[in-house]
């Protein structure tokens, strides 16, 4: 999901399918914002993690 087209056309039909305007003079900005939370979160996904870890508690309050 790297791939700048990808994340293009992601940012594009996101925006139609939440009903958001985006104005194209900020199109290429919103692009590079999401191209680098996606490199962030590869990181993230990429961590190799022991299979002895245990995954957090889920706390809900009803």
């Amino acid at each position: 999901m790297n791939d700048p087209e990808h994340i293009a056309a992601y940012v594009d039909a996101a925006a139609q399918l939440i009903g958001l305007p985006l104005d194209p003079a900020h199109r290429e900005g919103v692009v590079k914002q999401f191209t680098g939370v996606a490199n962030v979160a590869r990181l993230v996904m990429d961590f190799p993690l022991p299979a002895e870890i245990e995954s957090a508690t889920v706390l809900r309050h009803d």
